[in-house]
C-alpha cells in the first residue's frame, strides 16, 4: 500500500468537497470511509477551508497530510458529482490509491455549468420574487430584480479576478442599493425598503449563518466559528456597502423612501413567490436538471408548513420556523435517498425562504448606525430563527441516523 498516494488522494476528494460547499461532517465522512475501504485506520480533521488526514500503517507508523481548501462557493453540481464518485470509490476501491485524484479530474472535467446569462437571470429572479415575498409592490419587485441582476454582476465580475469576499460583498452591496435609489430618482414610485429588502437575499449570508448554528449543535466547534465570523463579516460588508450608496444617494437627489404600504397576498401566493423566488438560486448555485425543480417545492413546502404552524399556535417565527426546517429536512432526507444524493443539495436552496439572512442585515445595520438596542433585539432574534432551523435539521438527521443504525433482530 502506498500510503503518500492514498493520503494525496484522499485529501483531493476532501478539499473538492469543502471547495464545492459541502459541509465538514461530509467531508470528514467521506475521507474516513475512502480510507476504511483500503482497510486503513484513519483521523480525518476538517474545518471551512483546512484538511487534515492522518492514516496509520501496517507497522504502526503514522502518516499526515495538511491541506488548504480553496473555498470557491456553492456547487452543487460538483457536490453531487463527487459524492457520487465516492460511492463508486468506496463500493470499489481501485488498487492503485492514485487514481483516486485521476477520477476527480475526469468528474470535474464532466461537469455542467450555466452560462453567465443564465446566472445572472438567476439574480433577477431572485430579488424579484424575493421582493413580492416580503410583501413589495410589482414596481418594487422589478427595481429588487434589476439591482439584484447589477448586484450579481458585480459579485461574478469581482470574484472572477479573485477580489477578498469582504470587498467583494462591500461593493456589490453598494451596486445594489445606489442601483434601487437611482431607479427611485428616475420617477418610478417604489418603496426603497422592500425592493432592497427583496434584492439584498442575493447577498445574505443567511444559509452560513444557519449552517454555523448546525455546527456548533453537533459540536463542531471550531467550524462553526469559522463559519460564524464569515457570516458575521459577511454582513457587516452589506450593511457598509448599502449604508454608503444610501448616504451617497440621499446627498445627490431629493429622494424618499417611496411609499410606506406593503401588499397582502394570500397564502397561496406567498408559497408561489418562496418557489419562483428560491428557482432564482438554482443558478447562482448550478442546480442542473429536475433537482432545481425538487428544491424550489421544497421551498414552498417549508413555507407553507411555516404559515400552517403561525396560524395553528400563534408563535409568529419561532415555531413555525422550528416545524417548517423539520418539514424541508424530512423533504430532503427522502429526495436524496430517491436520487442518491447529499441532503445539502435540496436544502441548500430550500432553506432560502426560512433563513435569517435580511436579519443579519438589519441587525448589522442597526449597529453601525449606533442603535444599540435595535441591535441587540434584532441579533438575539436572528440567532433564535437559526437556532431553531439548526436545530429542527439536527432532529431529522439524528433520527434518520438511529433508524439506520439500530440492531436487527434476527429473522428480521
Amino acid at each position: 500500500m502506498d500510503y503518500d498516494q492514498l493520503l494525496d488522494g484522499c485529501c483531493e476528494m476532501g478539499c473538492r468537497l469543502l471547495g464545492c460547499g459541502a459541509e465538514t461532517h461530509r467531508v470528514e465522512d467521506t475521507v474516513h470511509r475512502l480510507c476504511a475501504a483500503y482497510q486503513v485506520d484513519s483521523e480525518v480533521f476538517a474545518i471551512p477551508n483546512c484538511l487534515i488526514v492522518s492514516v496509520t500503517d501496517d507497522a504502526g507508523r503514522i502518516h499526515t497530510r495538511m491541506r488548504r481548501a480553496e473555498v470557491q462557493g456553492i456547487d452543487i453540481e460538483a457536490l453531487e458529482g463527487y459524492n457520487a464518485l465516492s460511492r463508486q470509490l468506496c463500493a470499489n476501491p481501485p488498487a492503485d490509491p492514485g487514481e483516486i485524484a485521476l477520477r476527480a479530474d475526469r468528474v470535474a472535467a464532466a461537469l455542467r455549468r450555466y452560462p453567465l446569462a443564465l446566472i445572472l437571470l438567476g439574480y433577477f429572479i431572485g430579488g424579484l420574487f424575493f421582493a413580492l415575498f416580503f410583501s413589495g409592490g410589482w414596481q418594487d419587485a422589478l427595481v429588487a430584480g434589476v439591482s439584484g441582476l447589477l448586484s450579481g454582476l458585480c459579485l461574478v465580475v469581482l470574484s472572477r479576478f479573485q477580489a477578498n469576499f469582504f470587498i467583494a460583498t462591500l461593493a456589490s452591496a453598494f451596486v445594489l442599493a445606489f442601483s434601487a435609489y437611482a431607479l427611485a430618482a428616475l420617477g418610478i414610485s417604489v418603496n426603497i425598503q422592500a425592493a432592497i429588502t427583496g434584492a439584498i437575499m442575493v447577498l445574505v449570508p443567511g444559509l452560513v449563518f444557519t449552517n454555523f448554528m448546525s455546527d456548533l449543535l453537533t459540536g463542531d466547534i471550531l467550524a462553526g466559528l469559522s463559519t460564524f465570523v464569515r457570516a458575521v463579516l459577511t454582513a457587516g460588508a452589506i450593511a457598509l456597502g448599502t449604508g454608503a450608496a444610501m448616504a451617497l444617494c440621499l446627498n445627490l437627489w431629493a429622494l424618499s423612501g417611496g411609499s410606506p404600504g406593503t401588499v397582502d397576498y394570500s397564502p397561496a401566493l406567498y408559497c408561489l413567490f418562496a418557489f419562483l423566488g428560491c428557482l432564482g438560486f438554482c443558478f447562482p448555485y448550478n442546480v442542473q436538471g429536475v433537482g432545481g425543480f425538487l428544491c424550489c417545492l421544497g421551498g414552498a413546502l417549508g413555507w407553507a408548513v411555516f404559515l400552517a404552524t403561525r396560524a395553528v399556535t400563534g408563535n409568529p417565527v419561532y415555531l413555525p420556523s422550528l416545524f417548517a426546517a423539520v418539514a424541508v429536512a424530512l423533504y430532503a432526507e427522502i429526495m436524496a435517498r430517491l436520487r442518491k444524493c447529499p441532503t445539502t443539495s435540496y436544502l441548500v436552496v430550500s432553506y432560502f425562504p426560512l433563513v435569517p439572512g435580511f436579519t443579519i442585515y438589519q441587525a448589522m445595520d442597526y449597529g453601525i448606525q449606533g442603535n444599540t438596542q435595535l441591535f441587540i433585539e434584532t441579533f438575539i432574534r436572528t440567532f433564535g430563527i437559526a437556532g431553531c432551523i439548526a436545530l429542527g435539521a439536527l432532529v431529522v438527521s439524528t433520527a434518520v441516523r438511529v433508524i439506520q443504525h439500530r440492531p436487527r433482530r434476527k429473522g428480521v
